[in-house]
């Protein structure tokens, strides 16, 4: 597999100077939106498939989908970049495009994410993005530090090839905590991710941090 994805090149986004220009922004980040967000869309369904080990072909179409995923991040996470050295966040921007730079954000290296996360809970006070927003990336950033969520929004693999919901620090306030933040019920939320993109979650109420660290693939 290591020699699979040394077989793609690295995209990069390279500016000199960016054109702050409202009109051109959003057409730029709307469009690196949609491109990221089809891309895991065709993905999701490869990674909820169970594959056997010999099956070649589908283990080189999951990998290589995982792969145009990194770069197409990568190249979007350059541009944010670029975007905040010449432009900051302008607050002139659609709707659509404050959630395409959240987007970017959030699929972003744990460094980017946290510089921006205080950016991104005064861009939620300020009415340009909704405050599930805040609450997915606080959630990824405390998973990605290991340790536990707050608002259920975080899954990982574990070694069964299961998506799991990581740990929560506090089961009994969960649900309340979730509807401050315009969430559904977690029940809900694991039933319509299966019904609406097909994506199986166990949700394991017991399951520690130190468990979840050991068995995360």
């Amino acid at each position: 597999m290591l020699v699979l994805f040394s077989t793609f090149s690295t995209i990069m986004y390279t500016p000199k100077v960016m054109d702050c220009s409202i009109k051109k922004l959003n057409k730029e980040l709307v469009a690196l939106k949609d491109k990221g967000q089809e891309i895991r869309l065709k993905l999701m369904p490869l990674l909820a498939e169970r594959i056997k080990d010999d099956d070649v072909s589908k283990t080189l179409k999951r990998y290589a989908m995982i792969t145009k995923m990194q770069q197409q991040d990568q190249y979007n996470q350059e541009y944010i970049r670029a975007l905040f050295s010449n432009c900051d966040w302008p607050k002139e921007l659609s709707k659509e495009a404050h959630t395409a730079v959240y987007l970017i954000l959030q699929h972003s290296d744990d460094a980017l994410m946290r510089a921006y996360y205080p950016k991104v809970e005064e861009m939620v006070s300020l009415g340009y993005l909704d405050p599930d927003d805040a609450a997915t990336m606080f959630d990824r950033l405390q998973m990605n530090a290991g340790l536990p969520q707050r608002y259920g929004t975080q899954t990982f693999e574990n070694t069964n090839n299961q998506n799991a919901v990581w740990p929560i620090e506090n089961l009994e306030k969960l649900s309340h905590l979730r509807a401050t933040v315009g969430l559904s019920d977690m029940n809900d939320y694991i039933k319509e991710t299966k019904e609406h993109i097909g994506v199986s979650i166990v949700w394991d109420k017991t399951l520690t941090i130190e468990t979840a660290l050991r068995f995360r693939k």
